[in-house]
């Protein structure tokens, strides 16, 4: 029974040795690889709150989000007329505000997210070898939680600024012209799912960033695993390690 004992651990020391040579020669544990792919969704998630919440832009034609197209024809229809113009500015002005203000709510949830992402989740990301693989995990994870958080706070929001009440009347003066359909968009529901679509593109443009450009990888560690994906070709030189 001792002889075993001492075999076994002999063994174990043998093992952390040689998994200590791998690691001192450039290898990389599961524990590595997997908290590398956490800081890069760290920093997408990050960097696309703060621009989203930045962005001027939001409702504007050459924005990732747009509001309905039919309320979109109904601004750039009414903003020709002097009466009107101000009600569609004010209402623009207001849905950007009210739809900012709740992308801030997004980060705990995507922070929980990540957090949570294991060494199953990890190889099944570079298994999958898309440059958006680990942006698709994180919005499979996230997007119910977010649309439910998002859209109550919009919707508080969207009221508390007025844009509500905007709408009713750019809609109530576009109703009453002829040949057009009448309107009645629902704009919470809409806002936020097309939010979110522009939070999580904005993500996978900076996964794809960080797989392919060796300056957007901000972390050691980060270079060092992402170094392995691109000496094995997507993914292939990462999953070796496992």
């Amino acid at each position: 029974m001792k002889k075993i004992l001492l075999l076994l651990l002999v063994f174990q020391l043998s093992s952390c040795d040689v998994l200590q040579e791998v690691i001192g020669d450039g290898g990389l544990s599961n524990a590595q690889i997997g908290e590398a792919l956490k800081q890069a969704l760290y920093q997408g998630a990050e960097k696309a709150v703060r621009e989203f919440s930045q962005d001027p832009s939001f409702l504007t034609d050459g924005s990732d989000v747009k509001i309905p197209p039919e309320a979109l024809e109904v601004i750039r229809t009414l903003s020709s007329v002097p009466v009107v113009k101000e009600y569609a500015n004010r209402f623009t002005e207001k849905v950007t505000t009210a739809t900012t203000d709740a992308v801030q709510a997004s980060l705990p949830i995507f922070r929980q997210a990540i957090n949570e992402l294991t060494f199953a989740d990890a190889y099944d990301i570079l298994m999958r070898g898309e440059n958006d693989a680990a942006t698709q995990y994180l919005e499979g994870k996230t997007y119910q939680p977010l649309y439910q958080e998002f859209s109550a706070i919009t919707k508080d929001n969207l009221q508390n600024v007025g844009a509500l009440e905007e709408w009713g009347k750019i809609a109530d003066v576009y109703n009453k012209l002829p040949f057009k359909e009448k309107v009645n968009p629902d704009f919470n529901g809409f806002i936020s799912d097309l939010a979110l679509k522009s939070i999580f593109q904005r993500i996978e443009r900076e996964e794809e960033g960080i797989r392919n450009n060796v300056a957007m990888r901000t972390t050691d560690l980060m270079k060092k695993v992402f170094a392995k994906q691109d000496k094995g070709g997507q993914g292939g030189g990462l999953l070796d390690q496992f």
